[in-house]
């Protein structure tokens, strides 16, 4: 192996992952089938999407006489030891779709694929100027190499009763002051509704809403050039956002008194039960509504992205497809990336569970499944036009991988919520952890 794959002390700290260490790689790239595929995916976490998947990869197999693609779906709590054991093992999957950051990580270690010729292609075709978000594709771009492609956006959004917002008199926010006074009109306690419910527990959810907040009042954890300004040029736009949302439940106390503990599926669960005007979500809580609660989804909008005090943004994870670069079967991995993301080829995922999964072309929204499901139609005009990545406004680094990973700008929200740090001193510590990262 070249010497190039081995990693020194600060590359090893900065391709830190949730609850490990890349450790230094040795030995032998493992022999695998050079006839078959292999094929790992961390977004298709249901049954639904796990069978729609599967005819997706049968179609390719009917189509490409005599390769085969085995297929499988990575559980969420697994992710990091699954690639890590196949990192330091060798025997990575030739195609994977992982998080967000994951192929800057592994390109750093010499373990990933430059797919510059997939991206020229789409340029050249037209499908690049398809893609909903240039950030989309750019995330990947680093040290003038494209390492992944986008081909599952994983939305972010506000939703709203508007039933209660009726009732109240209340128009739907649109912006900072508006939101707040409405969350505080419609906060009934009394009658088991709460104003505003978001997770703030140490999870990595609590950070993508966090995230919306800082990017709405200017803040960042990146500057253009990829350097880290969490804690410097952006520390006030970031405690500003920290402070504005963790406000709602230790100055105006219009959340239940749990929040500190609640992960994705607590707030879901209380919008379900109708004890929430407005909630944060996943579009996994469209997907809960359409299954558990369908007579509930007339009563329920998406809020159109809020306009803080200097931008109109909202997070969200542009995923990518990636490919193993010491596969045996390098042409044929690259041949079924392209081929799975053409226009149309993944709308099984997107009519097996309606709002789990999201396209990233434009002309995928014309499918009937977006028409006709309002909830989806909401989301198309008012949240992914204003969706953005993690890195904002810099593209992706290794780093960014580790301080997602790490939960490290999930703790301010937990510390402030839960007394223990004030927003000021829950970013400047956040900062410095990060700052070990590039040192």
């Amino acid at each position: 192996m070249s010497d190039s794959m081995q990693i020194n002390r600060r590359d090893t700290l900065a391709l830190v992952l949730s609850g490990f260490v890349a450790a230094a790689l040795g030995g032998k790239v493992l022999a695998q089938d050079a006839k078959a595929l292999s094929f790992w995916a961390v977004h298709t976490g249901t049954p639904e999407l796990q069978a729609a998947m599967q005819t997706i990869i049968n179609q390719f197999i009917k189509e490409k006489d005599g390769a085969s693609v085995k297929f499988e779906a990575v559980n969420g709590a697994l992710v990091y030891p699954k690639f890590l054991t196949a990192v330091q093992g060798q025997s990575m999957p030739d195609v994977a779709d992982g998080y967000s950051y994951h192929p800057l990580q592994f390109a750093a270690l010499d373990q990933m694929l430059p797919l510059d010729d997939i991206i020229a292609a789409w340029k050249s075709n037209g499908l690049l100027a398809q893609v909903v978000n240039e950030y989309a594709y750019k995330k990947f771009l680093w040290k003038d190499h494209y390492w992944a492609v986008p081909w599952n956006l994983d939305i972010r959004a506000i939703y709203y009763r508007k039933d209660l917002l009726e009732k109240a008199g209340v128009k739907p926010p649109t912006n900072w002051d508006e939101f707040q006074a409405a969350a505080i009109k419609l906060n009934d306690p009394a009658n088991g509704t709460f104003g505003f419910v978001f997770p703030a527990g140490n999870f990595h959810i609590a950070q993508h809403y966090y995230m919306m907040f800082m990017l709405q009042a200017g803040g960042s954890i990146l500057d253009k050039d990829g350097n880290l300004v969490f804690g410097t040029t952006s520390k006030d736009a970031n405690v500003q956002a920290l402070t504005y949302l963790t406000d709602f439940a230790l100055k105006h106390k219009v959340t239940p008194e749990g929040i500190a503990s609640y992960n994705t599926d607590e707030p879901h669960t209380l919008f379900i039960q109708g004890r929430a005007a407005f909630v944060t979500g996943t579009g996994g809580l469209i997907s809960r509504l359409l299954k558990e609660a369908p007579d509930m989804v007339p009563n329920v909008g998406v809020l159109e992205v809020l306009q803080g005090p200097k931008a109109k943004l909202a997070a969200g994870f542009y995923n990518p497809l990636f490919v193993w670069k010491y596969s045996p079967n390098v042409e044929l991995a690259k041949e079924f990336v392209t081929w799975l993301v053409q226009p149309g080829r993944l709308q099984p995922l997107y009519t097996a569970y309606p709002g789990n999964c999201w396209p990233i072309l434009k002309s995928e929204f014309d499918s009937e499944v977006f028409k006709k499901t309002p909830l989806l139609a909401e989301v198309i005009q008012k949240v992914i036009p204003f969706t953005t990545d993690f890195a904002y406004p810099g593209t992706g680094i290794p780093q960014m991988g580790a301080i997602d990973g790490e939960k490290m700008f999930a703790a301010p929200v937990n510390e402030v919520i839960a007394g223990t740090k004030t927003p000021e001193q829950a970013v400047l510590d956040a900062h410095a952890k990060m700052a070990k990262l590039f040192t």
